[in-house]
């Protein structure tokens, strides 16, 4: 079991709580969205915001990369319209790698920074506007946006030289210019040629300043990352990268989490539905929510966020549920060979799996079987239980929660198979993911 609890940090932590002021108002976990085109003519937009809500989000984190289009207009104005009369919320992340142009992403959040459904948070409750990149636009750029347009301010202004490797000189330089700021990178391990397990250090240190500087924290929580388009192509890995992040943010215990994402079909790392109708022929190949389910790891989140809005450390499964999980697998070996992604020295032929089960379970195992042979079984109990087996070969795979009478409680069965060979020219990493029912 990958189980990593820093008792030192801990009780760092939580001594800081006697000695420094709390910058928030109340816990909230966000979902990033990538705003693309949603059909008015479809319940594409309900669909995710009704998806979201059930889940436990608090509200979407627009990220919106050409602020001037049709179709971005049109898919934000669907998405606050349906959310006018729910507590679920809306803000936007302006998406600087699309367009570094702030007076654009301006322009847009002026349209809705009224509206009843946009977030708006902080002692003097302001409309919440955050990013994606925008450290390059400097805190002088930023501090000019935020009196302009009184808000509360959570950027990602992680290509500031000193944000990872000096937080509190950029702490120094930013202070006017943000209310908190925005881990993206930290959520994975950085690409590798070897497996490699994410790591919290960086967070650690940031936010360890963002507390001395009174200023809120957001990490990011993922799965993974896998692209293969717009002339790219890297893994950095997904394995138990999920279950392992959410361990690490509960121990440090930020402010704020963002899942990434809710539908980023390009990178691989979206948990609910990923509209067609906004994809290239591409990204369908390998992106498509249809033929590589994530909503599997829905129940998991939602025990997370759970467990982090009440300041715990443990998880449960979801309210009248005995039980939350999901499998996980890359359908294809690691010797496929053809047109591999940059990073996949770090994927490992594995079955991951987690599972979430309440106070006083016992006697309970996960049986893994792969190719129709039984590979592993392991003793799990309350709380978030979570492995790779890496005994994965080609064929069906499958996990059940056992009982100590062998009965078998739940299952989830891979309803694609493993293969080696490549499809449509390429080795996909991405995941297929099947809950636990």
């Amino acid at each position: 079991m990958f189980r990593k609890i820093n008792l030192r940090l801990a009780l760092l932590l939580a001594s800081s709580t006697f000695i420094l002021p709390s910058v928030v108002e109340s816990k909230l976990v966000f979902a990033h969205y990538m705003v693309g085109t949603v059909d008015a003519n479809t319940d594409h937009a309900k669909q995710d915001i009704d998806g979201a809500i059930k889940v436990g989000f608090d509200a979407f984190a627009l990220n919106v990369g050409n602020p001037g289009a049709d179709w971005a207009k049109s898919t934000a104005q669907q998405l606050f319209d349906y959310a006018s009369d729910k507590s679920f919320k809306l803000f936007f992340s302006f998406d600087f790698y699309g367009n570094s142009d702030i007076s654009q992403h301006q322009a847009l959040f002026a349209q809705f920074k009224d509206h009843p459904a946009h977030l708006k948070y902080g002692p003097d409750d302001l409309p919440v506007v955050s990013s994606y990149s925008g450290g390059g636009a400097g805190p002088d750029t930023w501090k000019n946006f935020k009196t302009a347009n009184n808000v509360y301010l959570i950027p990602n202004p992680e290509a500031d030289g000193n944000y990872y490797s000096n937080p509190s000189a950029f702490f120094e330089s930013w202070s006017d210019a943000v209310d908190g700021v925005f881990s993206w990178e930290t959520a994975w391990p950085d690409t590798s040629d070897t497996p490699v397990n994410v790591s919290s250090t960086k967070d650690e240190a940031v936010k360890s300043a963002a507390d001395a500087a009174g200023k809120a924290y957001m990490m990011g929580l993922s799965s993974l990352q896998y692209k293969h388009c717009c002339g790219d192509s890297w893994y950095r890995a997904g394995e138990t990268n999920l279950p392992e992040r959410m361990e690490q943010i509960l121990s440090l215990s930020p402010e704020f989490t963002e899942v990434i994402t809710w539908n980023d079909a390009g990178e691989s790392h979206y948990i609910g539905p990923c509209w067609a109708e906004g994809l290239t022929p591409e990204i369908l190949q390998y992106g498509n929510s249809d033929s590589n389910p994530h909503t599997g790891w829905q129940p998991l989140i939602s025990s997370f966020i759970t467990a982090f809005k009440s300041n715990s450390t443990t998880l449960t499964p979801p309210s009248g549920t005995s039980f939350a999980g999901a499998l996980w697998y890359r359908a294809v070996l690691k010797s496929c060979s053809t047109d591999v992604p940059r990073g996949s020295g770090a994927a490992v032929d594995a079955l991951n799996y987690a599972v979430v089960l309440p106070e006083g379970s016992t006697g309970l195992s996960i049986r893994v079987t792969s190719g129709g042979k039984e590979v592993a079984t392991q003793s799990v109990g309350p709380g978030l239980n979570y492995n790779l087996v890496a005994s994965m070969v080609t064929g069906a795979q499958k996990i059940e929660l056992v009982d100590a009478d062998g009965n078998v409680v739940a299952a989830a069965n891979g309803k694609v198979d493993v293969s080696d060979a490549p499809t449509d020219g390429f080795c996909n990493y991405n995941y297929y993911v099947v809950g636990l029912e």
